[in-house]
């Protein structure tokens, strides 16, 4: 029987000659300010008063070393509290109140030259934790300990010690005595379990309200109850894998092939899918955590922006016919691209789907490109031009994903996903106002522009279909960190011309009718020429179209306009450039 009981912070930390580590199932230490700060004004309100810290659970089955189960994050913090009131203690000369306070950091002995630290911390800050409680520390944190770089740990650690430090240097020797009785005196409810099925069983229900944990730390609680090596190195990549949005993740795990859950739901969920997989859970969690670990690569990938990571996954995802072939896997990788652009992701669990479904199926490659570029075409169309709320489609692609991950009829159901899509799409007079008004130039949109124009210049209006292969010119870069790009937006009508317009009239300027996209050299040289200069300037030497297809069909339709391109011609190719848009680069 597990039995609760009261002890103190002085009973834990100094009334045994117990020590206490992280358990390798545990999260990193991860507290920040804001937590650190209310510990430390709840101790100093306490005023010797007894001041509850909520519950620890210790695994004991090593009588002279606890797991801690949980409370590592609260019982990290007080130690290095207790390293920061060692160190006032020392401002103060209170020696004898210093070697009072190291027992609850460290078992010391000068002698045998050890320094026995009562916690050993999760490995995170580990390092630094361990050379800032030694009793001669002198307030210093080197960038090398042991010739091994510690820059992150001393990152994570330094700025919550300086705060601590901060609150105590006003601390006279009473203020420092209080404040340490009055931790010392702290008391929380232990609960401790002796076996491996309790640790787990209380773990999990301690926290599966939410309260402590997320559902990424339930369920590396629950892989890692296993006791498995190669089950735990899954895991870790499953993390990396994640981006740091573990939760999305396998939320959209469990969408891709079991449909729509609330996140509340989830832990349950999945556990009781282990179960589903094989009953006696022998085999199910491997093959689980397998399957979690190929969908956290598709997820990897799906949000990586690079091509040739695309193309290694669909190899390994034993996709050769795709992962061979440059342009069918550069084309796939341009819509992982374009939500990326976008901030759509709760498409991906659909993709994974399809492309799982696809895999199976015998369907030609087409079909995959056809039903990829739409979910991409209808995002562009609701979500990024007609501003419509991005989950407008979240329950109906979670039952899509269901039942495509599941199909022996794959065509069916695309060609079902892609009418309830046709459906949605916003009407074209909703996207024209909306082209118009929000696809103007400023520094947030640069990249949507270039976006827009990369799609615009790929694109063959005689056979209504996009460029394939070599034909295709990248315009758009999703590369942040590039200070110099091959293609620059340049204002048709010089903005030098504003000075002559009045203030409402300004907007127009900025209005995807006045932009072109040319190369930077050109750029550069036309300056704030005139429209017409600029035409004479592109058509005297062909290097100033390089790749710019789109400027051929440009200069066709409004070559006539050039001599005296002002405010009614901008507004002229905006409203050509939205119907275009509408009717046919974006159309499905």
């Amino acid at each position: 029987m597990i039995t609760p009981e009261k002890q103190t912070i002085e009973q834990i930390l100094v009334g045994t000659k117990t020590t206490y580590s992280v358990p390798r199932y545990q999260r990193s230490f991860d507290w920040g300010k804001s937590e650190l700060q209310e510990l430390v004004e709840d101790l100093k309100d306490a005023q010797s008063k007894e001041l509850f810290l909520g519950n620890f659970i210790f695994d004991i089955s090593d009588s002279s070393n606890y797991k801690i189960v949980d409370g590592q994050q609260r019982l990290t913090t007080i130690s290095l509290i207790f390293i920061a009131l060692r160190e006032q203690a020392k401002k103060l000369n209170e020696l004898v109140m210093k070697n009072e306070i190291q027992p609850m950091i460290s078992v010391y002995s000068q002698i045998r030259n050890k320094n026995d630290v009562k916690i050993a911390v999760s490995d995170n800050i580990r390092i630094i934790f361990e050379y800032m409680a030694h009793p001669d520390w002198n307030g210093d944190f080197p960038e090398k300990i042991d010739g091994k770089s510690i820059k992150r740990q001393i990152n994570k650690v330094k700025p919550i010690y300086k705060y601590l430090a901060d609150s105590f240097k006003l601390f006279n020797s009473n203020d420092l005595s209080t404040f340490i009785n009055t931790l010392w005196d702290a008391y929380v409810v232990v609960i401790k379990v002796e076996n491996i099925g309790d640790v787990f069983s209380v773990f999990e229900r301690t926290n599966a309200r939410g309260l402590d944990l997320n559902i990424g730390d339930l369920l590396k609680n629950y892989i890692f109850s296993h006791q498995d090596d190669k089950l735990e190195q899954k895991w870790s990549e499953i993390v990396d894998n994640a981006d740091g949005s573990l939760p999305r993740l396998l939320k959209y795990f469990w969408v891709s092939r079991k449909g729509y859950i609330q996140q509340s739901n989830l832990y349950q969920s999945l556990k009781r899918y282990v179960k589903e997989i094989d009953p006696d859970d022998v085999n199910g969690i491997n093959i689980f955590v397998n399957e979690l670990y190929e969908f956290s690569r598709f997820y990897h990938i799906v949000q990586s922006l690079d091509p040739i990571i695309v193309k290694e996954w669909f190899e390994e995802y034993d996709m050769s016919d795709i992962s061979n072939n440059e342009d069918y896997y550069t084309r796939i990788n341009r819509v992982f691209q374009a939500l990326k652009l976008f901030r759509v992701t709760q498409a991906y669990p659909l993709i994974f789907s399809i492309i799982y479904a696809f895999k199976k199926s015998s369907l030609k490659i087409n079909r995959l490109f056809n039903t990829l570029e739409t979910i991409e075409k209808y995002h562009f169309v609701n979500n990024v031009i007609c501003n419509r709320i991005g989950n407008e489609v979240e329950t109906f692609y979670a039952e899509s994903a269901e039942k495509i991950f599941k199909t022996n009829d794959l065509s069916t159901e695309l060609d079902k996903l892609i009418k309830v899509l046709s459906q949605k799409k916003a009407l074209e007079d909703e996207f024209t106002a909306n082209f118009i008004d929000n696809v103007t130039y400023n520094q947030k949109n640069i990249s949507l522009i270039n976006y827009i124009f990369d799609r615009v210049n790929n694109f063959d209006l005689l056979k209504k279909s996009p460029l394939k292969g070599s034909q295709y010119t990248s315009i758009y870069s999703p590369e942040k960190n590039l200070t110099k790009r091959n293609y620059n937006i340049e204002h048709f009508f010089a903005q030098d011309n504003k000075k002559d317009y009045k203030e409402d009239e300004l907007d127009m300027f900025d209005r995807i009718g006045n932009l072109l996209l040319i190369s930077r050299h050109s750029n550069s040289e036309f300056g704030c020429k005139s429209p017409k200069e600029k035409i004479d300037l592109i058509e005297s030497d062909k290097k100033h179209f390089g790749n710019l297809r789109y400027l051929d069909n440009f200069l066709n339709m409004y070559r006539s306009k050039f001599d005296n391109w002002g405010l009614n011609e901008i507004n002229e190719r905006s409203l050509e450039f939205s119907k275009s848009a509408y009717n046919h680069i974006w159309h499905f």
